[in-house]
């Protein structure tokens, strides 16, 4: 794991902790706050997918599950208004999962999601 995914996960962490027992957190709050705006789920016969769409469309994040040992390994595909795409991440394999978290180009946003997967 990367050091800013351990990063990010110590930070969201600390906070979650800190914050029921009434401690104050200056900088990691603001870092973990997310609005979801809408939900959205997908699913084919490899898997399933879910999460949210946040930032005005603008941002897709969520996870997605591989629940087969069928050599597919599934992700999910953003369709952006200015005609290209974005992929996450693959679930790479039965019972694995995998980070969704695609992000629109400046100026455009998420038209629409679709299941997608490879070979692997």
């Amino acid at each position: 794991m990367n050091r800013l995914k351990k990063a990010a996960i110590l930070t969201s962490t600390v906070t979650a902790l800190a914050l029921p027992l009434g401690l104050a957190s200056a900088t990691a709050a603001p870092a973990t706050v997310r609005a979801c705006e809408q939900n959205w789920d997908l699913s084919g016969s490899e898997g399933y997918a879910n999460g949210c769409y946040e930032n005005g469309l603008t941002k897709v994040s969520g996870t997605v599950h591989d629940t087969k040992a069928d050599g597919r390994c599934p992700f999910v595909r953003a369709h952006f208004t200015n005609g290209g795409v974005g992929d996450s991440n693959w679930a790479t394999g039965k019972g694995t999962k995998a980070n969704v978290s695609i992000v629109a180009p400046s100026g455009s946003s998420v038209k629409s999601l679709s299941w997608e997967y490879i070979s692997c």
